[in-house]
């Protein structure tokens, strides 16, 4: 088993942006009737989600969220060491979004700015990451956007994606601090035989984008997709959920002993409440000690945990103290699990693009 803890280093802000625009899922157009809309929201969760409008992009909803950040911890670009881009949906295949980002953000020529194309574990992921590089010492302050704009490479038109996914970006201040008293510990897994559970077929290098992959197909009845656009192999993913992610989380808790009648938040991935729920279930934590934001944001991927610590835990964590589980799932097939306390956290208001 894969573990890592990381000292000295401390949450002390986060922020998010959502696009302004709200898609209803009991409205759909690939509905024909509304009792297909309440099976997906009674099986999922997931009410609604926000989507951005044509021209949009992760990178913009992400400048809107770090300035935020910025302006209400009071930092100047000039402060930050180091910056750390989650997203799959980025601008380009090349350069490196994060690149593009720190003109546009005016931060400093020798700061270390690094893309992480994770997906659904890419916050814990990125916060071991960027943990590591501050717990040194040398870099002091960092920030970890997690971003997806997910609605852009998901077919409108395939019922199997469209009511589950929605857009967002989210902001993550970290810092060195010697007096931490807590550390942060880290589990990690990985199956890649199971890549084609969630994955887009064409426009990397493997299968370069042609006419066919351009061209929409009906992939059964109602539903359609390009060989461009995301699939989501929904039993795939189910079977792969309801085990390796509790799994994670007990190899945790044994690996760290940590008590879990101690916990006060579970953070868990927000892909579906009834595959979150058996999780929640399967380690013993309690209801009320476990946050969702999917219902009005949906399946965001990187950013649903911090997502969910912003829309949901902000007053709990500008508290002096919270113990906190975290578990990411999803594309690879990868999860990764996380302890770590949190107070005393800024988190800002929710803004819209």
């Amino acid at each position: 088993m894969s573990q890592l803890t990381i000292n000295n280093v401390r949450i002390t802000g986060m922020s998010a942006c959502v696009p302004a625009t709200v898609e209803d899922n009991l409205t759909l157009p690939i509905y024909k009737e509304q009792s297909e809309a309440l099976k997906v929201i009674a099986s999922t969760g997931i009410e609604r989600h926000h989507k951005v409008e044509p021209g949009v992009t992760a990178s913009d909803l992400t400048e809107k969220a770090v300035l935020r950040l910025l302006d209400d911890m009071g930092w100047q670009p000039s402060d930050v060491d180091c910056f750390a881009y989650v997203c799959t949906s980025r601008d380009f295949i090349a350069p490196q979004t994060a690149c593009v980002l720190q003109d546009r953000l005016n931060l400093r020529g020798d700061c270390c700015v690094f893309d992480l194309p994770f997906g659904c574990s890419g916050w814990v992921y990125g916060m071991s990451i960027v943990g590591s590089l501050l717990s040194h010492g040398t870099m002091k302050r960092a920030i970890l956007v997690a971003a997806e704009t997910n609605t852009l490479n998901r077919n409108p038109r395939d019922p199997a994606v469209r009511p589950l996914f929605g857009d967002a970006a989210t902001a993550t201040a970290l810092e060195y601090d010697p007096e931490a008293q807590h550390p942060m510990n880290f589990v990690y897994g990985v199956d890649g035989s199971g890549y084609q559970a969630v994955w887009a077929p064409y426009g990397g290098m493997r299968n370069p984008v042609d006419h066919d992959a351009l061209e929409e197909k009906e992939v059964s009845p109602g539903a359609f997709r390009r060989g461009i656009d995301m699939v989501v192999n929904g039993m795939d993913v189910f079977g792969f959920a309801i085990k390796q992610p509790p799994r994670s989380l007990r190899e945790l808790i044994d690996a760290y002993h940590i008590d879990v009648e101690s916990v006060d938040l579970l953070l868990l991935h927000q892909a579906n409440k009834f595959i979150d729920e058996k999780i929640r279930k399967a380690i013993k934590i309690p209801a009320e000690k476990t946050p969702y934001c999917l219902e009005e944001y949906g399946n965001v991927t990187s950013a649903s945990i911090p997502l969910t610590m912003v829309t949901r835990c902000r007053e709990q964590l500008a508290g002096a103290y919270n113990h906190c589980l975290a578990c990411g799932f999803g594309v690879g097939l990868a999860w990764a699990s996380m302890e770590f306390h949190a107070g005393n956290v800024k988190c800002s208001d929710v803004i819209t693009y």
